[in-house]
């Protein structure tokens, strides 16, 4: 993933949670945008997991975010 792909899901109006994946099937819920913030260079993300525990990323290794919309439905779009 590239940090404009990522900077559309987290900036996305009005704004819908979301999931991210990384290698080992981890995935990282991003609930609200405050939740997370991408370096300058886009190269890392940071996701606060809740109020003392984060997560820090290599954008390049996300490989899918689910996103969650009010009425239920989901939808998965992965990148390689």
């Amino acid at each position: 993933m590239t940090a404009t792909e990522l900077r559309e899901y987290w900036h996305s109006s009005p704004f819908i949670p979301f999931k991210l994946f990384v290698p080992g099937r981890k995935e990282i819920r991003v609930p609200h945008p405050d939740f997370l913030s991408v370096s300058p260079s886009g190269r890392i993300a940071h996701v606060w997991i809740s109020d003392e525990d984060w997560a820090s990323l290599d954008v390049f290794l996300i490989t899918a975010v689910e996103t969650d919309s009010r009425n239920g439905k989901r939808g998965r779009v992965s990148r390689k």
